[in-house]
């Protein structure tokens, strides 16, 4: 399998943040769940955009392989990606033999040698795939940090680090400030050894990483304070759990926010709130009801069978399309099925559509990583729509949806397919999730356009699709009060904030 640059930690040779703090609750490979340093991996994820493994055509595993050992060549890719996210790398120079113009680590080893945070062995070779020790990590990590006039020896009673060996001060010097820490037993006392010539773990990096960096760990997420859940006919709108109904108001600022919202500024378009729904029901997204005896019917897919769910779908003929965009949202309510189509027409008693995707209302299981819905993320649509019913009982207790102009090539779980072909690292990514700020005052708005921005603060908004910034979705409703609904468009896109919520898969 291919590497995609991921990486690394620290078992009992690092100092311990105290359990009680390191939550469980995030996680982003699918072979770090429970393991001792799943929040330290979350983090250098998150922070140095840490992806994992691919297989041979270049998809990512969602796997981070934590007690795999770490080569040089990756640990300098991950500590560029965290010094230097998003800024342009040598790639028509390198200054070792063995590390050839073109190979996908060149730029990060030679970025990293520049800063004389590495340099090579005596014969100017640097061994790219060649394993770290856990001295050598701890040098190239403090370097990375430090300056190396900074980087002096302090005491470290390790009986297998002595002081005169070359990596004394670097040991010592990660030692005292808690950076790292020796062996420990079974019973979890320490050993007084240090393994310095012990090959480091995936895991045991990203522990180091986060200690030397100063990162906090990702905090357990608060739990969903809605006292009435979402229901939608006789279908609670997905398990309570689910990304859509968390609240996220006291979530964490994903570190890169600013440039974000940045982004979207600087590609012009619409930069005020906009309710995408209302006009006497002439716009939004209607949604059509059926029950369990609704007859199934075919549906031609034209566009992405390959990434669409097969029929038959209890799409009856009278079924409403969303006009422009030919969106049909059906939901099963006494199965808790949803189903929806994406550029949809029904004639001669058949149905066609560009794409389809079906939701198990009961499950929080996502689409496959790659696939699109009838939305550009791969999302469900109906679970993120403005809802008038909601709105009227005076609160909504789930995410929306809306649309940026512009989006990067790259997705965060729970969206599973992008629809772009730029790569720049500060444009949005689908599944993107904004918040309105805390402080961003609600007291002068009032009716639906206030129970609308206050849910924006607690639960915020996902982005499914490209299209007009910052227009969020609702239901086709004649109920909608245009000139209530209108008080949206005086929200600037800067009262905003993007929320932390996991990896960005490419």
């Amino acid at each position: 399998m291919k590497k995609s640059l991921s990486l690394l930690v620290t078992l009992t040779i690092f100092v311990a943040i105290p359990a009680n703090s390191i939550a469980l609750s995030l996680n982003i490979f699918k072979d770090t769940q429970g393991h001792w340093a799943q929040n330290y991996i979350n983090q250098l994820s998150i922070n140095c955009d840490v992806k994992g493994y691919t297989d041979a055509n270049g998809q990512f595993l969602n796997e981070f392989h934590p007690d795999q050992s770490m080569t040089r060549a990756e640990l300098v890719t991950t500590l560029v990606k965290c010094k230097f996210k998003g800024q342009p790398l040598p790639t028509t120079t390198t200054l070792f033999p063995d590390v050839k113009v073109g190979s996908w680590y060149a730029p990060y080893v030679t970025k990293a040698a520049q800063q004389n945070w590495v340099s090579g062995y005596k014969d100017g070779t640097f061994h790219p795939e060649k394993p770290l020790t856990r001295a050598e990590a701890v040098k190239v990590i403090l370097l990375s940090q430090f300056p190396a006039d900074q980087v002096t020896a302090d005491i470290a009673e390790f009986i297998d680090v002595k002081p005169t060996s070359w990596y004394y001060p670097y040991i010592s010097f990660a030692v005292a400030r808690n950076f790292v820490e020796g062996y420990k037993n079974i019973s979890g006392q320490l050993t007084g050894k240090f393994g310095p010539d012990n090959f480091i773990t995936r895991a045991e990096i990203a522990k180091v990483v986060a200690n030397t960096y100063g990162w906090s760990l990702i905090t357990t997420p608060p739990p969903v304070t809605s006292s009435t859940p979402t229901i939608i006919g006789k279908c609670q709108i997905f398990p309570s759990d689910n990304a859509w109904n968390r609240d996220i108001s006291n979530d964490p600022i994903d570190p890169n926010s600013q440039n974000y919202m940045n982004a979207i500024s600087i590609i012009g378009g619409n930069q005020n709130l906009h309710a995408d729904f209302g006009g006497a029901g002439e716009y939004g997204i209607p949604l059509t009801i059926v029950h369990a005896n609704q007859a199934l019917v075919p549906v031609t897919i034209t566009d992405y069978p390959q990434e669409s769910d097969a029929g038959p779908f209890p799409i009856p003929a009278n079924a409403k399309i969303e006009p422009g965009d030919g969106h049909v949202l059906v939901l099963d309510d006494e199965n808790c099925m949803l189903y929806e189509l994406y550029g949809a027409a029904y004639s001669g008693g058949n149905w066609t559509a560009s794409s389809s995707a079906k939701f198990d209302l009961k499950s929080n299981a996502l689409r496959p990583d790659g696939w699109t819905s009838a939305d550009a993320a791969g999302l469900p649509i109906a679970p993120g729509l403005a809802n008038y019913d909601q709105v009227a009982a005076g609160a909504m207790n789930h995410a929306l949806r809306f649309t940026l102009k512009k989006t990067q090539k790259a997705y965060i779980h729970p969206a599973t397919h992008y629809a772009s072909s730029n790569t720049d690292a500060n444009l949005p990514p689908m599944g993107l999730r904004l918040r309105l700020k805390a402080d961003f005052d609600t007291s002068k708005f009032t009716g639906q356009s206030k129970i609308i921005l206050e849910t924006l603060k607690k639960y915020g908004m996902f982005v499914a699709d490209n299209g007009s910034n910052y227009f969020i979705s609702g239901t086709s409703d004649t109920r909608w009060n245009d000139e209530d609904l209108n008080q949206l468009k005086t929200v600037p896109g800067s009262a905003f904030e993007v929320v932390q919520t996991g990896a960005i898969i490419k």
